[in-house]
């Protein structure tokens, strides 16, 4: 469980200035949640992603993971705890063989090398790299390289995975199947995944979505409930998914759309049922 109360940071900009950038978040994230965290830049995310992992610490209130608490000397503790991956694989990725990279964190935690051997194993199956170990990162695609990062996390075996904008360098039709990669994850090793995005396309893939607006949690729910508040959305500088734009309009204009719209496939069966509906009541 990760933890938050009142949590709140501020980076100094001088001996006395003080710029806010999360200010009284109260945030409880389970092990085995799928969680996308949205907001518009200077939202917070990046803060809160930097406390998660103990690169910051709290200047104000408490933030806890797993019962350790993130604050100087921690520091070890909370990263066996999370691990995180950025947006540019470039910037994570050190080793030139796949399989060394994999295994540079369990190194790291001073592992035996059996153990090490078996976790390189588990991450490179579970994001479908089998046979790849030997490849020269250099030589891989984008997509691939963002596996191997995620595979370096998950061999730390973390209870939470944070993704700060995975898939923001990816093709849209990758970094979709890169998410629900990772769902799989979730669903089989009972691992809490945090995903940071400002896309609202991918937000509709997870099954909670934190919002984040001026350093405060603005929303927090499942997509269909996140996204009925459009315009609060929009006022935070976040669009809601086209299909779901479409919909209220159509439901505006009294189209009796019934379930919750949150993506093409969805706007497409509400549309069907609702052509079968007049059909069996013999109206046009």
């Amino acid at each position: 469980m990760i933890e938050a109360e009142n949590l709140s940071f501020s980076y100094r900009t001088g001996e006395e200035d003080a710029v806010p950038a999360l200010r009284g978040v109260d945030l409880r994230l389970g092990s085995g949640e799928f969680v996308a965290l949205i907001g518009h830049n200077g939202s917070g995310k990046s803060t809160l992603v930097k406390l998660l992992v103990a690169v910051l610490h709290p200047t104000g209130g408490g933030l806890r993971v797993e019962g350790v608490p993130v604050r100087p000397g921690n520091e070890l503790e909370v990263r066996r705890r999370v691990a995180v991956v950025f947006q540019n694989p470039d910037d994570q990725l050190i080793m030139n063989r796949v399989a060394d990279d994999v295994a540079f964190g369990p190194e790291n935690l001073g592992l035996e090398r059996e153990e090490i051997s078996r976790r390189v194993g588990f991450a490179l199956r579970a994001l479908g790299l089998e046979g790849m170990g030997e490849r020269l990162v250099e030589e891989l695609s984008p997509g691939e390289k963002q596996r191997v990062a995620i595979a370096g996390a998950l061999a730390m075996r973390p209870r939470f995975l944070i993704l700060d904008e995975p898939t923001s360098l990816l093709p849209a039709p990758v970094g979709r199947r890169l998410i629900l990669t990772l769902r799989e994850l979730n669903r089989r090793e009972g691992m809490g995944v945090i995903h940071v995005t400002h896309s609202m396309s991918e937000a509709a893939l997870f099954e909670r979505v934190v919002v984040l607006d001026g350093g405060r949690v603005l929303m927090d729910g499942t997509p269909a409930e996140v996204f009925r508040r459009s315009g609060e959305l929009r006022g935070a500088g976040l669009d809601v998914p086209l299909a779901v734009e479409l919909a209220d309009r159509l439901r505006g204009r009294g189209v009796p759309l019934r379930g919750d719209i949150l993506d093409g496939p969805s706007l497409g069966e509400a549309l069907a049922g609702l052509r079968g509906s007049r059909a069996e009541a013999g109206g046009p």
